[in-house]
């Protein structure tokens, strides 16, 4: 029985790999379709171990033991190109850098392994002990028989590491190494690994059932949650995004748990078996390492997260104390010789934005990781796509600076730039939005406004209104009087117009034919600007007509037998109705 165990050799990839694909296939010979989402991980270990055991494997320990010293491993290229780390039991023991009496790394590898298998043989208690040799190394005994030696030549001079440090080193490897290859040949402790091995395998299938069975309640309860809430919910994204959004998160948690408990179950797995065990320790080991270098970068790293929270807290209690006093400005609670109210809000953006990059360049140094090359390196590349892409938009702000403090425009003005006439509804840093008297809003760049003449209805316009002006040319066989009291009639008689200041007329121009008059008025509401000059005009046109003055407009060669004016009797000509606002009943 022993010798048909140990042929068999007990390698641990050959027992998981049949016992996974043993299950899988009885789950799916005995049991119904599970889904796929459930099966995948199973199939997935099954490929992976079949892999594995594809490699071919010896039928004998001494030939496993043969094919590991032609598989040589782990050479240091740092410190000697033909130094080779010596394996037993698939556990490194040390490094051999040195050859000794004309025999080559390789040979003395092969003979220390042949002096450990016939110390093996001769029986004992394994016992490992070291002595030193007359030329100043450290031979390890085995059962009272020299195996192999550690010599000065053998230490890597970048660790520092003594000689008796790597002999002792050497000696506990060995010490184990020996101890499993006679567990490796044991039957009793062979099917006490396969125990474990199922016991772990067993939980590992109830674990991932218990988390997909909460990945299904997850998702389930995030659904009818998601539809309870629908009509009321407001996100800012639509709903069907949103439960997207959860579901994925939720599968990705469901991954991660899975793939830890994956690895827990092969570390374990591992570690059942001698052979496999060094296997099982560096993952373990990996794993311990690579938490505990986390915790410890993160405690490394507190005292930093303490200063920058320091240095946010304190940036951030400065920010809400300007943004107090320039609201008050820009209210108009507080007035300051040094600040116009319009100029308050873009310097109360302008002041938290520097205040803000002052405390990042001085959080900076504190982030974790700030003095790696690969952060280094970022905030390089970010510098140089900042300074080419953005050229242009710290010209536009410039602009916008540039006419903000000089005052060229604010916020409620009526405007006309560029040939686009309304009012300003916004001015920004970048670009400043006029709202016309169509209704439609057009967004205008602060370079454009600074390198184009612009027009101001409002500025020197008493109130809130606006100045607006409107122009006639009559004959001279008029009366200049009688003209500008025909103006001021139809300014009086349209609504809108503001009574103060009073309106005005103005002779602008002697022209060959006629007379040009201007007619100055103030708009009350800016906004309708449009509507009030167009009811202004129809009732100059009603004026004229009603005391038979001819508009000049447009030119003419000859004066006209009969003048050239409507009668108040045909003002209301159909399809006129009546009412003579021009509007359809």
């Amino acid at each position: 029985m022993n010798e048909v165990l140990h042929q068999f050799d007990y390698h641990p990839l050959w027992i998981i790999s049949l016992f996974v694909v043993f299950f899988v296939g009885l789950r799916k010979t005995n049991r119904p379709p599970q889904p796929k989402s459930f099966t995948a991980p199973f199939r997935l270990l099954a490929l992976l171990l079949l892999i594995g055991v594809s490699i071919p494997l010896p039928a004998s320990a001494q030939e496993a033991e043969a094919a590991d010293l032609s598989l040589i491993a782990g050479q240091d290229q740092d410190t000697n190109p033909d130094a080779i780390t010596f394996t037993f039991m698939n556990r490194p023991i040390f490094t051999i850098r040195s050859g000794v009496m004309g025999y080559t790394q390789k040979e003395r590898m092969m003979g220390i392994k042949s002096r450990i298998e016939i110390a093996m043989e001769k029986g004992g208690e394994d016992k490992v002990t070291i002595r030193p040799t007359p030329e100043g190394g450290r031979f390890i005994e085995l059962n009272g028989l020299a195996v192999f030696q550690v010599r000065l030549a053998d230490l890597d001079p970048l660790t520092g590491e003594s000689l008796d440090e790597a002999a002792k080193t050497a000696a506990q490897n060995l010490k184990i190494a020996v101890a499993e290859a006679r567990e490796q040949n044991n039957p009793h402790i062979i099917f006490k690994g396969i125990s474990f091995f199922i016991l772990a395998t067993a939980i590992f299938f109830l674990a991932c059932r218990f988390i997909y069975w909460g990945d299904r309640r997850i998702r389930k309860h995030l659904l009818n949650w998601m539809a309870s809430f629908d009509a009321t919910l407001t996100v800012a994204m639509r709903p069907q995004q949103a439960i997207n959004l959860f579901i994925f998160l939720v599968r990705v948690g469901k991954s991660v748990l899975v793939m830890m408990v994956a690895y827990e179950w092969l570390t374990f797995s591992l570690r059942q078996f001698p052979y496999s065990r060094p296997w099982g320790e560096k993952l373990h080991s990996y794993l311990v390492y690579t938490v505990e270098g986390m915790l410890s970068a993160f405690v490394d790293a507190l005292p930093g997260l303490l200063v920058v929270i320091l240095i946010v807290f304190i940036t951030r209690f400065t920010s809400n104390m300007l943004k107090a006093f320039f609201s008050r400005i820009e209210s108009g609670e507080v007035a300051v010789s040094w600040m116009a109210v319009e100029t308050a809000k873009p310097t109360r953006k302008l002041t938290q934005a520097l205040l803000w990059l002052f405390a990042f360049a001085m959080a900076y140094p504190y982030f974790p990781g700030s003095n790696t090359e690969a952060f280094r390196g970022l905030s390089v590349l970010v510098g140089i796509m900042l300074s080419i892409g953005g050229s242009g938009v710290v010209g536009q702000a410039a602009s916008g600076l540039i006419m903000i403090y000089s005052h060229v425009l604010k916020e409620g003005e009526y405007v006309k730039v560029n040939g686009i006439e309304g009012l300003v509804s916004n001015v920004g840093i970048f670009s400043t939005k006029i709202r016309t008297s169509n209704g439609e809003e057009v967004n205008v760049p602060n370079s454009l406004i600074g390198n184009s003449t612009t027009l101001n209805s409002s500025r020197l316009a008493e109130g809130k209104g606006l100045v607006a002006h409107t122009a006639v040319t009559i004959g001279y066989n008029t009366p200049w009087r009688q003209v500008h009291a025909m103006l001021m009639q139809a300014a009086e008689s349209t609504n809108g117009l503001r009574s103060l200041p009073k309106p005005y007329v103005s002779q602008t121009a002697l022209s060959d034919f006629y007379v040009e008059y201007r007619l100055v008025v103030q708009v009350e509401r800016p906004e309708i600007r449009r509507i009030t000059l167009s009811a202004l005009h129809a009732n100059i046109q009603d004026v004229f007509n009603e005391f038979g003055v001819q508009i000049m407009s447009p030119h003419y060669v000859n004066d006209p037998v009969e003048k050239v004016w409507v009668p108040k009797e045909q003002w209301f000509d159909a399809p006129a109705d009546g009412r003579g606002d021009g509007k359809p009943g």
